[in-house]
């Protein structure tokens, strides 16, 4: 009951009130373990890595066998780069409890061969129909069957893998998968702004930058790159600010049993919409910092392009694209269980569809606000792709941009993590080939597919 105003600060993603919130339950001499957690949890979510370690560190102290607590601090080295403090904790939470798959989950993230040592223990959490996240070691053990060339195998789990996942969030899921299908992708050109006409100059002084596209297709590559400039550059993530607060706006009348989509019009009232979604940048930034770059790279926002240029008229967009065969696959083959349509071939091929459709239609309309980076370009020629890149964001480059990966601050919170802080290495064009006959069936539907 003490910390339920806090909690819901902290679930509303309200980040700077939380802050305040508990750093005022310690100034009341409230040093609880609860306390302690909640700020290492703010302070992550804010993406100052270091005070939430050493928040997790103070709650470990008065709860040292916390499997959360350790998991937590765990995954702030992770991010950080700190994977051999990262390992130390996963090994800890397996050693506290086994049957606990965020562990192995954990240590597979530093480096997929440590799984070859704990197949037993898998196939025991496995095989315990008490335990929850079974669809955590369906994943894991779809890694271990790829390690060992069982592709057949592989697949076998990591369906089973998609399929609890989904049904893990099932009302979440379908509902998004209607938001994503029925919705956002036929209206983004249809969309009627109320209120549209203010005087706020707010966060005039600021120039953002919007990496979109799929995920999987080098847009944590593009924002390291730019997360090195030599600037007040602030790079957020994958905040989803936007498409949270569009949702919210309209969710009562699209998820309504009684809805009728033949008589819908997507009305936005622009004027709340720039409210809510300033709030939420305020997390990160006040509107009185000079001369700021900041980066979202909330990747679904090539539905929301339009939308953000009422809110942003300045804003730019970095479009990053891969083979669509290749992205299809690199999709099904993550664990991406937060997101509604990546369960599926035929929900993934529908959900590319839908961008590739959207993206023909803004490249020819917002020529001057958006850049396409193809992720193979990129690799190829490094030097000649970043600096375009820098030029369209306004930034000035130096050779020391693509040695992103030593910087000591590099913070990524993606599943690239591992491979970004490595050398940059050419594309791969037959990483997914033996996996394109996942895609056999669908050809005759998307005449993308190559």
């Amino acid at each position: 009951m003490v910390f339920d105003l806090g909690k819901k600060f902290i679930e509303e993603k309200k980040f700077k009130k939380a802050l305040l919130f508990f750093l005022n339950e310690l100034k009341k001499g409230n040093n609880t373990v609860s306390t302690y957690f909640f700020l290492g949890i703010i302070y992550f979510e804010l993406n100052k890595i270091k005070n939430s370690i050493n928040y997790y560190k103070l709650a470990l102290k008065i709860s040292p066998k916390s499997i959360n607590i350790i998991l937590n601090l765990a995954n702030a080295y992770l991010v950080s780069g700190s994977f051999l403090s990262a390992k130390s904790l996963y090994l800890k939470v397996i050693k506290i409890n086994k049957y606990e798959p965020r562990g192995y989950y954990g240590l597979y993230l530093i480096k997929p061969q440590n799984l070859t040592n704990y197949i037993q223990n898998l196939n025991d959490i496995k095989n315990n129909n008490n335990l929850n996240n079974d669809f955590l070691v369906e994943y894991l053990l779809s890694k271990i069957a790829k390690q060992n060339n069982n592709h057949d195998l592989e697949l076998q789990h990591l369906h089973r893998f998609q399929k609890q996942s989904f049904k893990s969030r099932n009302d979440h899921n379908l509902q998004g998968l209607f938001y994503y299908n029925k919705i956002i992708s036929k209206y983004f050109n249809k969309i009627h702004f109320n209120n549209f006409f203010s005087e706020d100059k707010i966060f005039n002084n600021i120039s953002p930058i919007f990496i979109i596209g799929l995920p999987r297709s080098g847009s944590t590559l593009i924002e390291s790159m730019i997360g090195n400039a030599n600037y007040n550059v602030v790079s957020l993530g994958e905040t989803s600010i936007f498409n949270t607060e569009i949702i919210n706006l309209i969710k009562n009348q699209i998820f309504k049993k009684n809805f009728n989509i033949e008589n819908y019009s997507l009305n936005l009232d622009v004027k709340q919409l720039k409210k809510n979604v300033i709030d939420r940048y305020e997390n990160y930034f006040s509107k009185n910092d000079k001369d700021l770059f900041f980066v979202d790279k909330s990747l679904e926002n090539f539905f929301n392009i339009e939308i953000i240029l009422k809110v942003f008229p300045n804003a730019k967009f970095i479009n990053c694209r891969r083979n669509y065969n290749d992205n299809a696959i690199a999709i099904y083959l993550s664990m991406l269980p937060d997101l509604p349509w990546t369960h599926s071939i035929s929900d993934i091929l529908e959900y590319i569809d839908s961008y590739i459709k959207i993206m023909t239609f803004y490249e020819k309309k917002l020529q001057n606000n958006i850049l396409s980076i193809d992720l193979d370009n990129l690799t190829y020629e490094q030097k000649f792709y970043s600096k375009k890149i820098f030029k369209f964001c306004d930034l000035l480059w130096t050779p020391d941009i693509l040695n992103f990966n030593k910087r000591k601050n590099l913070l990524i919170k993606t599943l690239s993590n591992n491979q970004v802080r490595q050398k940059i290495f050419s594309y791969d064009n037959n990483k997914y080939k033996i996996y394109h006959k996942l895609l056999d069936s669908f050809k005759d539907k998307y005449s993308w597919l190559n």
